[in-house]
């Protein structure tokens, strides 16, 4: 034994420990569709211009415009799209427009406004993917905040390349991914409006909670009325004024069930801004979810509350829910006995009346999800 103890003591302690190398700040980025980030606040700031744009952007305060000269995509080899993110205190006015200038001066609207009609939000970040009929031959993007200029915290343009990509389902419509491999669905970049309501997908019923904006000031109860054999549900949602230190726990009928996981981002998202403080906070929304054991889940009423548990070193940002949606999955085979009618088509999920149809081979669940 005196000689195997020192023996494994070493193998532990040469184990545990690995040295990485210092990181070299000078190294070349090697990236071809490197971004043009233009900040706004707390000073102007403009990113060294990349090797795809030859011309500077122009600020224009007196006219509440950032005007961003794009060249045509010929120009630019493997590029199809130009993606815009846009950084602003969203106060519920519409926030910015943004338009596109022809080389021949004819302008475009891309879209009447990038933010919330009602709600004021704070800091928000939105990402359109310019129309290739538009940035073709090249031109100005141009990005206005009337009467708010002081609004606008950063604008940043980035080329995309065109690939492949089969989808699964006919429901979900993607468009854009980016570096952090975060899905964009069309709604999300181009002003379509999201797809609504309840839906059943054999035995999986999604299930919408709150469709609209919710503010999450402390806690938010969801009144989940179920019936029938549930084998697993998954809590879905969209959050915006998150620290990325703080969380969002989740209770079901009083038990904890965890804190929701959110996507991952790059530190170098356009999104990731700093606040007033200096501390680097994530504008605009992020997609989150929740596994929740069937255990928690009891007949009749159940109670879903979402929590907030801020970060002792942040701001306060006002918080904010959208998209609340609970899936869930009943026992029992998936029957086959749907007709080509006996369930929603994808043109369907707008209706004002959210559609789950009925099938005797299934547990009924009780729709109409309420707060």
């Amino acid at each position: 034994m005196k000689t195997i103890i020192p023996i494994i003591l070493a193998w532990l302690l040469l184990g545990t420990t690995v040295r990485a190398q210092t990181p070299d700040p000078s190294l070349s980025t090697g990236r071809k569709f490197a971004p043009f980030v233009l900040a706004l606040k707390p000073a102007v700031q403009m990113s060294p211009l990349p090797g795809w744009m030859s011309l500077p952007a122009r600020v224009e305060p007196e006219l509440a415009t950032v005007e961003i000269p794009i060249p045509p995509l010929w120009k630019v080899a493997s590029a199809e799209f130009y993606a815009l993110t846009v950084i602003f205190d969203d106060q519920g006015d519409g926030g910015p427009a943004v338009e596109w200038r022809a080389p021949d001066g004819s302008t475009t609207v891309v879209s009447a406004g990038l933010g919330e009609t009602e709600t004021p939000l704070g800091l928000n970040s939105r990402t359109l993917l310019l129309p290739q009929s538009l940035t073709r031959e090249g031109g100005e993007v141009l990005v206005s905040y009337y009467g708010k200029f002081d609004g606008l915290v950063s604008v940043a343009v980035r080329p995309a390349r065109e690939n492949s990509l089969a989808v699964l389902g006919a429901q979900n419509d993607p468009v854009l991914v980016d570096e952090a491999l975060r899905v964009f669905d069309r709604d999300e970049v181009d002003g379509v409006g999201p797809l609504t309501g309840d839906v059943r997908n054999g035995s999986v019923v999604e299930a919408e909670l709150a469709a609209g904006v919710e503010q999450l000031d402390g806690e938010l109860e969801f009144i989940v009325p179920l019936e029938g054999t549930l084998e697993v549900a998954m809590l879905h949602l969209e959050a915006l004024g998150v620290d990325p230190e703080a969380r969002i726990d989740v209770r079901v009928n009083s038990v904890l069930a965890g804190s929701v996981g959110f996507q991952p981002f790059r530190l170098d998202d356009p999104a990731l801004v700093p606040d007033p403080s200096g501390r680097l906070v994530l504008a605009g929304w992020r997609k989150g979810s929740l596994f929740l054991p069937a255990r928690l889940m009891v007949a009749g009423e159940n109670s879903i509350v979402v929590s907030l548990k801020r970060s002792a070193l942040e701001s306060g940002r006002a918080v904010f829910l959208k998209k609340s949606s609970l899936h869930v999955r009943f026992g029992g085979s998936t029957p086959g006995n749907f007709t080509e009618n006996s369930l929603p088509s994808e043109q369907d999920f707008t209706l004002p009346n959210p559609l789950v149809p009925e099938d005797p081979s299934l547990p009924e669940i009780v729709t109409g999800l309420q707060r």
